[in-house]
């Protein structure tokens, strides 16, 4: 990133760059991306490369830049010409790339909030299967100097595929920025020995080879990508802190990741998948909130009301000036930052102008990070929308994600009772009992709160998470049956 102050008042603060262009599903995607390409470098050499969460210096991983699926998705140029498209797709009846292009547009990760379609190297492929999994890319000026001698074997065949001048596929860092890191950092340092080999063996089978007909055709048209790396990359995630000692997340997220990839027998691979690119980001932005909230010094948990209703109330009036006030607070926490980062720098008059800029309450120097937080929420549907009037709430998919984090496998839990674990875990209220537990208990009216509850067990019952006896018991549980 070009703007070092921010890197650092952002690193300081979060310990990871939190920006808005590496928000939301991009969170997942670089995780998975990274604990793919472990994999793959393990598998190729389990002497010389780490395994899947391997502790370690360093961690060697394999990228993948399904630079062809993704421009055949968008029908974007390929650059190299029919003669190396050919060697990939049959090129004597055009059904065959309109019947691909139809496959790989509709495995391509939905963004909310997005008003125009991006070149290829904006979009990505879910990755429902280990096949499908990617790392991320952008396009690169090839040079006349790339065909030199001097170059590498790669670099000079590529330059022999295309004419000089022309942009074409780079596996780089592009929409990643270090929260995918971060997450697979967490896991792998996790200190629960069981806990980390129960989520290996887990996330292991989300990113292996499937073998399914899909798997078989994407791994297929990957070996014709335009850019590839010739051996595993060495990536370094020493510059992330996961400030444990500050905020519970980071815990938070190993548990229920483990809770969600072990439900290997009960749960289909693309469902584990989904819930896992809801959840992982879902962490992320409540543990910068957390660190936000204690470096202003609050030392309760911070209530979040989440509104099930259908119409505006005061309880729905209440969750908007939660989320105003959470992200004011992230704001004003980069604002502390920054001065003591000035004070630090005494004597260092160009640090000192640098960080200036972070000491104000608005200003495209916070908007940034503070848009990393409502924005990644409002992707993975823990906000009604990506604009306008927002509050809290659950959209069915984070839901899901949610229970299935909660929940261990094998295990179900009586409605009230997984209302007060989402307070004690989470801090989330949605009905009367547990709104009396918090401070939002003197803010809304019970009978709002009584309501929203209802609205909340109507919800989970929609999704199959939740069954109603003859008895008036409510019983919920981490998947469906």
């Amino acid at each position: 990133m070009a703007d070092r102050s921010k890197a650092e008042v952002v690193l300081r603060l979060f310990g990871v760059n939190l920006e808005r262009q590496g928000r939301g599903f991009y969170v997942p995607l670089e995780m998975l991306a990274i604990a793919r390409g472990v994999y793959l470098a393990h598998q190729e050499n389990p002497e010389k490369f780490a395994g899947l969460l391997d502790g370690g210096a360093d961690t060697a991983y394999r990228r993948t830049s399904h630079d062809l699926a993704r421009r055949i998705a968008t029908r974007a140029r390929i650059v190299e010409g029919d003669e190396e498209l050919s060697k990939a797709v049959e090129l004597d009846s055009p059904e065959t790339m309109a019947t691909l292009h139809a496959l790989f547009s509709s495995l391509l990760v939905e963004i909310p909030g997005r008003r125009s379609q991006p070149g290829w190297f904006g979009v990505h492929i879910y990755p429902f299967v280990g096949e499908l999994i990617h790392y991320d890319a952008v396009e690169r000026r090839i040079k006349q100097t790339d065909a030199s001698s001097k170059n590498s074997d790669k670099k000079r065949k590529q330059a022999s595929k295309v004419a000089a001048g022309i942009n074409a596929p780079s596996i780089e860092r592009y929409l990643f920025r270090d929260g995918g890191g971060w997450a697979y950092k967490v896991l792998r340092s996790d200190p629960d020995a069981d806990r980390k080999e129960a989520t290996r063996k887990g996330l292991a089978d989300l990113v292996q080879d499937s073998g399914t007909p899909l798997g078989n055709l994407a791994k297929a048209l990957s070996a014709h990508d335009f850019d590839y790396d010739e051996a595993p990359v060495e990536g370094t995630d020493e510059g992330i802190t996961l400030h444990e000692d500050l905020s519970p997340w980071p815990d938070l997220l190993r548990e229920g990741t483990r809770n969600i990839v072990t439900r290997i027998a009960t749960v289909p691979r693309a469902k584990r998948t989904e819930s896992l690119m809801h959840w992982i980001p879902y962490c992320l932005a409540r543990h910068q909130l957390h660190l936000a909230r204690t470096k202003l010094g609050a030392t309760d948990q911070e209530s979040i009301l989440l509104d099930f209703g259908n119409e505006a109330t005061p309880l729905r009036r209440e969750s908007q000036k939660n989320l105003t006030g959470f992200c004011n607070d992230i704001v004003n926490a980069i604002n502390v930052q920054a001065r003591e980062m000035i004070d630090e720098a005494e004597g260092d008059e160009a640090r000192k102008r640098r960080y200036e800029r972070f000491t104000k309450e608005a200003g495209n120097a916070v908007a940034s990070p503070r848009a990393f937080f409502s924005e990644t929420l409002a992707a993975v549907g823990a906000l009604n929308a990506t604009v306008g009037r927002r509050h809290f709430t659950m959209k069915p998919p984070m839901l899901e994600g949610l229970v299935s984090a909660t929940i261990p496998q094998g295990t179900e839990m009586e409605f009230d009772q997984f209302c007060e674990l989402l307070y004690e875990k989470y801090g989330l209220v949605m009905e009367n009992k547990v709104a009396a537990a918090s401070p939002l208990a003197y803010e809304v009216d019970p009978s709002f709160l009584d309501h929203n509850g209802k609205a909340f067990r109507e919800k989970l019952a929609a999704i199959g998470l939740l069954t109603q006896y003859s008895d008036a018991t409510s019983m919920v549980r981490g998947e469906p049956r």
